[in-house]
């Protein structure tokens, strides 16, 4: 080999190297700020967790971070079971009614405005599909005042259903379906179902359903996440404590602490109780993890 060729090999070795060496670098800057997020991000639940097995004493007397010596989850578990007759637990039945309802038919509904938007074609479908789109953009809150009204004039103020119509109407819904059933789902498939003498409620639900089901998972539980943490909607809406879903009951408990003459204060009742509250999150979200990957990613890159 002449002395030229082993210069090259030699700078070539050299470059491959330090490419390895700056990989390596990006590799490990990379895995510290990951570790940094998840750190950032669990943080707030250790403490949670931490806290509620502390009695009130506890809490200002004890290291934040560090467990008790004497831990008081099973005490705070059956003060929480016995405060105001267990009001607690009826909150926890009103945000899974809430929840599991507007999730279930809000699902449904915003399936069927989005296969209607996708497969068809009618007078006035850009127009809906701008108007849905733009719909986005309004906030919630502004809302508010109109929903309440209506929600009235229906005399469903205080009712399970006066909270669950609204939000079913999810746009964000009709659109990411729309998306989803457009790409997911061939024309071809309805013109089959047609010369097999199918009618649009048999295509639709024997056909269409089970194809774009990644669809619907993930937008079942967006909805439901959504339900399950509504807070403004229900504090609106309702002015019974037995209605009340979690997150208004435990604001109130949490206003209700630095008010005179409401006894011993809550601390222990709002930690567990929060914690219980964001139990089903955290049961839920692995178990259909990939779903929601998958019906996410499949939605927004052919979005």
């Amino acid at each position: 080999m002449s002395l030229t060729s082993k210069s090259h090999a030699t700078t070539s070795l050299q470059r491959r190297n330090h490419k390895s060496s700056k990989d390596r670098v990006k590799t490990s800057l990379s895995m510290i700020l990951i570790i940094v997020m998840a750190a950032y991000f669990l943080f707030p639940l250790y403490w949670l967790i931490v806290a509620m097995t502390k009695s009130t004493n506890q809490l200002f007397n004890t290291s934040m971070l560090a467990f008790p010596a004497h831990l008081n989850l099973w005490a705070n578990l059956k003060w929480l079971n016995s405060y105001q007759n267990g009001m607690f637990w009826r909150w926890v039945l009103n945000s899974i009614i809430y929840a599991v309802g507007a999730g279930v038919l809000g699902t449904l509904v915003s399936a069927m405005a989005g296969y209607a938007l996708s497969k068809y074609n009618f007078k006035l479908k850009n127009t809906l599909s701008v108007a849905i789109l733009g719909s986005l953009m309004i906030p919630g809150a502004a809302l508010a005042i109109p929903v309440f009204l209506m929600v009235k004039s229906l005399g469903l103020i205080n009712t399970y259903a006066g909270v669950i119509l609204p939000m079913i109407v999810n746009p964000f819904g009709v659109y990411f379906m729309m998306v989803f059933i457009k790409e997911s789902m061939p024309g071809e498939l309805i013109d089959s179902g047609r010369v097999d003498g199918a009618n649009d409620y048999k295509i639709f639900f024997r056909i269409a359903l089970p194809i774009i089901r990644p669809g619907l998972v993930t937008l079942f539980l967006i909805s439901f996440i959504g339900a399950w943490n509504n807070f403004f909607l229900p504090l609106v809406l309702l002015n019974k404590t037995s209605f009340y879903p979690l997150t208004v009951g435990l604001q109130i408990w949490t206003a209700n602490l630095n008010s005179a003459g409401t006894g011993q204060p809550l601390y222990p009742l709002i930690l567990i109780g929060s914690f219980l509250s964001i139990l089903p999150m955290l049961i839920l979200f692995p178990i259909l993890r990939k779903h929601i990957v998958s019906g996410i990613a499949m939605g927004g890159v052919k979005a």
